[in-house]
């Protein structure tokens, strides 16, 4: 698939059918996401799957955000000790813009492998982290809900009044 095509195609998709997602699919976006860029090639994210039925409707209790069922979950995580470790303060905050990125390669791939995909944001980071068995430097900033859905909304239009040569307010880059 064309890298345009998914940029500009790709939708949130919050509610999928009941079909599961296949192993292979899900271990190719895991794939995806650790070839994302980070920065000083830390690489402090850390995912974690998950597919159990259980598991998955336990992680939608806490997350308000996720407002109807799905059959697979990734869980975006920063390794705050090793963000830490290798960048100070300033590291803690780059390991964010690393997940968000992280993030994008995993839903640019799902399109592509005919998965629908949504960024989950609005969910309790503490009960996540149990849930998961994580330990406390590792911090849940993300979940990406995945599945099929038969949903195929159209673009929102995109504000392009914002885009700028140079210096703000200037030329604008598309008329």
């Amino acid at each position: 698939m064309e890298l345009e095509k998914a940029i500009m195609e790709r939708r949130s998709i919050r509610q999928f059918t009941d079909k599961p997602v296949e192993k292979e699919k899900l271990q190719e976006l895991l794939e995806a996401a650790i070839w994302s860029p980070t920065a000083g090639n830390i690489q402090p994210w850390v995912f974690i799957c998950v597919t159990d039925p259980k598991m998955v409707h336990n992680i939608r209790v806490v997350s308000p955000g996720m407002l109807w069922s799905t059959s697979a979950v990734i869980c975006i995580c920063s390794d705050q000790q090793k963000a830490l470790r290798a960048g100070g303060k300033g590291g803690a905050v780059l390991s964010l813009f690393d997940c968000a990125m992280a993030a994008q390669n995993i839903l640019l791939r799902a399109f592509d492998l005919g998965l629908c995909s949504c960024v989950i944001r609005s969910f309790n980071q503490a009960a996540v982290r149990e849930l998961l068995d994580a330990p406390e430097h590792i911090h849940p900033e993300l979940l990406i809900i995945l599945g099929y859905s038969d949903q195929s909304p159209k673009p929102p239009p995109r504000n392009t009044d914002i885009l700028f040569w140079e210096a703000f307010g200037g030329e604008g880059v598309l008329k």
